[in-house]
């Protein structure tokens, strides 16, 4: 039985654990969580961090692994590129583009390089720098890490008091991820959209674009909490969106494999806030399989087996009118009891449900995407119906939770 190493069992990765298991592989689970939600899929798990190169590379060592695969973390994907160049395993990605796709200052310089339509920005190793930026361009600006996923670290801010606490919060983001500079941008206004595809032959093909629905507020900013398929957009602004992550990839030099980009649409037009060389974080792939019929995550298995014509395959299954992936927002504490799980799963029109914090473990507050308490995976015969089933099924599910006493006071 081929042994597979997944990087990563948090909800990222799920699905990719389940459809490793589909295809009869023997799969290895690697994560600092022995909680998280995919272990119990796993065949094998070992408690190692997803940052920690060395200790991955010893772990596909110890047990023989084949293959090594990962998706939807960054951390993970550049823990996975670098373990598999050093044991030449297959891997869609080198560490190299990895890199320009995570560095939010590379690929500015990319994007503006090739011609893209980037906000103005200001790569700031110093609080002065940034606020100097500020009194040039104007708030409301966009703080974020130059090294950073998940939303950590990102904020709008409206004038230099704000500003001094967000540079400060960014900084410690990208200096823990080996980089500390942030990067400062002026804030477009635009609806948001995710382009989800596989770059074959060097060229970006897109199976399904959603609307990224985000959690409302400053800070944290843009915390995704539903990816809806259809877009809602018109044809052409949707190949509009479309060319622009097309183009974007091609700057940053991402020439095969899963690709993930987020485009805003507004009054500027398209512009590309990131290529990502994976499979969206937050289900993305899942809804892009109901809506197109196209199993991405076949293809990432595909690329791990050195098996060309599963990288390449098609679509397999039926194409829904319309899918969303939607989050459960849950109340920060210790879990006391889920309920309702059973019944969101058998309502209309839900292809699966979860909640990714057992009883006894801690919902932490909505700060990033890493945080998010549990979700539903609909489909329909329009977006107006998937959307809500999607509310129907959420409104089913019950986590209850209470708040961790204060240190020094009593349970």
């Amino acid at each position: 039985m081929t042994r597979i190493v997944i990087v990563g069992c948090g909800f990222p990765q799920l699905s990719l654990v389940r459809q490793a298991k589909r295809r009869g592989l023997f799969v290895i689970g690697a994560d600092a969580n022995p909680r998280a939600v995919a272990v119990a899929h796993c065949d094998a798990f070992f408690e190692v961090s997803t940052s920690d190169v060395e200790a991955v590379l010893d772990l596909v060592r110890r047990t023989r692994a084949d293959a090594i695969t990962t998706t939807g973390s960054e951390v993970s994907l550049k823990t996975t590129a670098s373990v598999a160049a050093r044991l030449g395993l297959p891997f869609y990605a080198d560490s190299e583009t990895v890199r320009r796709c995570q560095d939010k200052d590379a690929m500015r310089d990319a994007y503006a390089a090739a011609g893209l339509t980037v906000p103005s920005y200001a790569r700031c190793e110093s609080f002065e720098q940034a606020r100097d930026f500020a009194h040039r361009t104007d708030y409301p600006l966009v703080v974020k890490p130059s090294r950073g996923w998940g939303q950590r670290g990102v904020a709008r801010v409206e004038n230099d008091s704000e500003l001094d606490g967000a540079f400060g919060e960014a900084r410690a983001h990208s200096a823990r991820a080996g980089l500390p500079v942030v990067i400062v941008e002026e804030w477009l206004e635009g609806r948001e959209f995710s382009v989800n595809g596989w770059i074959e032959d060097g060229r970006l093909e897109s199976y399904c674009v959603t609307e990224r629905v985000t959690l409302p507020g400053c800070k944290p900013l843009g915390v995704m909490i539903a990816e809806i398929a259809p877009s809602g957009l018109t044809r052409s602004d949707e190949g509009r969106v479309v060319d622009e992550a097309r183009r974007g990839a091609a700057a940053l030099g991402h020439m095969r494999g899963p690709c993930y980009s987020q485009v805003a649409l507004g009054r500027r037009g398209c512009v590309l806030f990131e290529t990502a060389a994976r499979l969206g974080g937050g289900f993305d792939g899942d809804v892009t399989r109901l809506f197109s019929g196209v199993d991405l995550y076949d293809r990432v298995l595909g690329v791990a087996l050195n098996d060309p014509a599963l990288e390449r395959q098609g679509a397999t299954g039926p194409a829904r009118a319309a899918a969303i992936a939607q989050f459960l927002v849950a109340r920060p504490g210790i879990v006391r009891a889920v309920s309702g799980l059973d019944a969101a799963r058998a309502a209309s029109g839900v292809e699966d449900a979860q909640c990714f914090v057992p009883v006894g473990g801690r919902v932490l507050p909505l700060t990033d995407s890493a945080k998010r308490a549990g979700y539903v995976l609909v489909h329909g015969s329009s977006r107006r119906e998937a959307m809500a089933r999607a509310d129907d099924a959420l409104a089913l599910l019950s986590m209850e939770t209470r708040e961790e006493p204060r240190p020094g006071a009593s349970a």
